[in-house]
């Protein structure tokens, strides 16, 4: 099963070009885009930066960092971050309880058609890896499914 492998630096990574790399040429079906990883989801949408300012900005209204930016106070806890009374939790596991909570606007995986061996996306469509935790190594699996 081909696995996309990449290093998020940002919250959007278009993995459009990366995804069509693996299609076999000539491939008739489907491609299942997923991510094992519980704050890096899988999203399609336009590759516009306002755009994605727009969705960065929605999120965090709807789940602020529980640590703000120096200067900006707002009393957001999230129980996931309490380290303390989690069981079988490292000590040094991160405070991420807002990615937890971003991660529910999103999907795990996407299904995209594929014909001739190209991805069936409209005009402006992109397939993107959504970071929702500080910058990492990250994983995708592609699984295709023919017709």
């Amino acid at each position: 099963m081909p696995i996309l492998k990449f290093r998020t630096d940002k919250m959007f990574t278009d993995i459009t070009n990366d995804i069509q790399k693996m299609v076999p040429k000539k491939f008739q079906g489907l491609v299942n885009v997923y991510s094992p990883h519980t704050t890096c989801c899988v999203f399609q949408t336009e590759n516009e930066l306002l755009h994605l300012v727009d969705i960065r900005f929605f999120l965090d209204k709807l789940a602020p960092y529980s640590k703000q930016p120096e200067g900006e106070h707002k009393n957001v806890k999230y129980l996931h971050d309490m380290i303390s009374l989690r069981e079988g939790v490292p000590v040094d596991e991160p405070i991420n309880g807002h990615s937890h909570i971003r991660s529910l606007f999103f999907n795990s995986s996407e299904t995209i058609p594929v014909d001739k061996g190209k991805l069936i996306l409209g005009e402006w469509k992109r397939i993107f890896g959504v970071e929702l935790d500080p910058i990492r190594p990250r994983e995708i699996v592609c699984s295709f499914i023919s017709s």
